[in-house]
């Protein structure tokens, strides 16, 4: 039987909603043939939207298909299910998030056309995907090659790098949360469900977690303040999976997933080719036990992915080897939309107890609510600018069907640049300047020796000890063939800028913002452009740099922004940097060190 004032479904025997408490036997009730959620739906949304079918649900949502009316396109619409529309505090929050999310606007991104709230029906439509979600294609294909998982992870990087810079931690980054549209790319869902359920007595409480223990960062299994690392980390176990068609931590319940995320050490899985190594070397920055040490933002491990060579297009059939024809032929009849939380076990996975959506508590561990205090504040133009256009490389190969024919999908690739890219995996220059006698470098915490460095793609955590003054310490990225030089710019010990440093000390969240690291910004003392190299290929695109310019005018350190498809380019480019002079930035009339982009 139906709650005829919540909607909720109880026993035939109960006596009271197990859901809002009302009694039932003093209540007029009214059997399912009667009153289904459905046919709530349907009653209150009827003005507007015409309800097609139920395409899924779970215990935090149930989705319809529906063709809205005044428009005439189909949508889906979530519905929060009536057993938690009840809760008056979780129905704040999720209304609070929805609209938070439905700001989001970006390609790799699921849009949310309206939240609302009619009757006991609390809902938001959004666009309806043909695609199939990513836990599908790796339950059909197992695994995926290096490239195609690149590309999945570069574009829903750009989303995570987006959502993270406007406050939204997502949270619960896993393959039924990345779908495929028709054309082929990557579209991340649900966000702000996850964030949204940190309220409501029903499910929270002290020592709970939200999200997948699968996928769950450490930081999140101990319900600690997250920011836009603990996505990186979730994002780590997916790509993961996707090498090695299994995830890297599972057990029997929540507790041993929550222990192993925390205590044992990533398992190495077969690494037969120079892609697969490449690859587990990225995977093994972005699930660091502690964020500290993985990528710091979604935008460095974009660069670093650009970096790592060409994209394959994702191919959602079994066939490996053929681009995608288009995607509403193979993906069968009936077009999807995103699973809501606990549909899992409705599409084959790899792990059989997966707790897909729902909110646990770790015995193990003794924590605060997970709540949203902890994201990060990125400050827009971060290392590297996540709105700019799509790059060629950046959509799905073959996803749309422009001939009878099959091509590979080496064939579709596009984007003609790539071939005078280096090959993946080649090494990085790095060049140390200003190094002491007696100065202890490391990077990553290996000692290393000389000023000159190749080093193997990647992003690394540059320190410099040496007698008398204080530590040095650097993020350095390191991309394939590139040069990057760092002025190691030592401060005596006790005169301030020492381990830790300070907001302004490098390009990091928050950076400037309020104008709190200078209120004008350096300026190169000549006006200097960048040749075009005679042995340039094609015209190419404008780089722009990233330069630490010092107080007293000098570049400490120049690394690629933004990146021409003209290697060469990018070299000539980095060379005028370090060499440019500059009016300082300036702080209540002092000078001060800064970065900049430039040109």
């Amino acid at each position: 039987m139906y709650c005829s004032r919540c909607g909720t479904q109880n026993d035939d025997a109960s006596k009271f909603c197990r859901s809002c408490g009302l009694d039932l036997a003093a209540t007029p009730l009214k059997g399912e043939s009667e009153v289904s959620e459905v046919d709530l739906v349907r009653q209150e949304l009827k003005e507007e939207y015409d309800i097609v079918e139920e395409l899924g649900r779970g215990g935090m949502a149930i989705v319809f298909k529906a063709r809205e009316r005044q428009l005439e396109r189909d949508v889906a619409i979530k519905v929060l299910p009536f057993s938690l529309a009840f809760d008056k505090e979780f129905v704040e929050r999720f209304q609070r998030e929805a609209r938070t999310s439905a700001k989001l606007e970006h390609p790799n991104i699921i849009p949310i056309y309206r939240v609302g709230k009619s009757g006991r029906v609390i809902y938001f439509v959004m666009k309806f995907l043909r695609g199939k979600p990513l836990s599908s294609v790796l339950a059909a294909r197992r695994s995926l090659p290096p490239g195609e998982i690149r590309l999945v992870l570069a574009q829903v990087g750009r989303a995570l790098a987006y959502a993270h810079k406007t406050g939204i931690v997502h949270r619960d980054i896993k393959p039924d949360n990345i779908m495929f549209d028709e054309h082929g790319h990557a579209v991340v869902t649900d966000f702000g469900i996850a964030k949204a359920a940190t309220g409501g007595s029903k499910l929270t409480g002290t020592g709970m977690s939200i999200g997948t223990p699968h996928y769950m960062s450490p930081e999140q299994a101990r319900a600690q303040p997250l920011d836009g690392r603990s996505d990186i980390y979730s994002l780590g176990v997916v790509a993961y999976q996707c090498l090695t068609g299994s995830v890297p931590f599972d057990g029997e319940d929540s507790f041993s997933i929550g222990y192993k995320h925390l205590m044992e050490e990533l398992p190495t899985p077969p690494l037969d080719t120079p892609d697969r190594r490449e690859l587990f070397e990225i995977i093994r920055t972005m699930m660091a036990k502690s964020s500290d040490d993985r990528f710091q933002s979604a935008e460095d491990l974009v660069q670093v992915l650009e970096g790592a060579g060409g994209f394959a297009a994702v191919t959602l059939a079994s066939a490996p080897t053929k681009a995608i024809p288009s995607l509403g032929g193979r993906l069968g009849a009936r077009p999807t939309t995103p699973l809501p939380r606990g549909l899992g076990a409705r599409v084959a996975t790899q792990h059989k107890h997966s707790v897909a959506g729902t909110i646990f508590a770790w015995l193990l561990i003794v924590g605060s609510v997970a709540g949203g205090g902890g994201f990060y504040a990125y400050k827009r133009g971060w290392l590297l600018a996540s709105t700019s256009p799509t790059r060629p490389d950046s959509t799905v190969a073959g996803a749309v069907e422009t001939s009878p024919q099959d091509t590979t999908a080496s064939e579709t690739s596009g984007d003609t640049t790539r071939a005078h890219l280096p090959p993946p995996g080649t090494p990085g220059k790095l060049t140390l300047q200003g190094i002491p006698q007696g100065a202890h470098v490391t990077l990553n915490s290996q000692p290393v020796k000389g000023s000159q460095l190749d080093v193997p793609p990647g992003v690394y955590k540059l320190a410099v000890r040496a007698p008398g003054y204080d530590l040095f310490e650097r993020q350095v990225v390191i991309t394939p063939g590139a040069s990057s030089t760092v002025k190691v710019d030592l401060k005596l010990a006790g005169l301030g800028g020492g381990e830790g440093g300070g907001p302004c000390d490098q390009y990091g969240p928050a950076y400037n913002q309020d104008q709190i690291c200078f209120d004008t910004r350096p300026l190169p003392l000549t006006q200097t452009y960048i040749p075009v190299p005679s042995d340039a290929p094609v015209i190419p695109r404008q780089a722009i740099l990233l330069c630490h310019v010092s107080r007293s005018g000098e570049t400490v350190e120049a690394r690629i922004f933004v990146r021409s498809n003209v290697e060469t380019f990018n070299d000539q480019a980095l060379d005028i940097a370090r060499n440019l002079r500059w009016n300082p930035a300036q702080k209540n009339g002092e000078p001060v060190d800064a970065w900049v982009q430039w040109p």
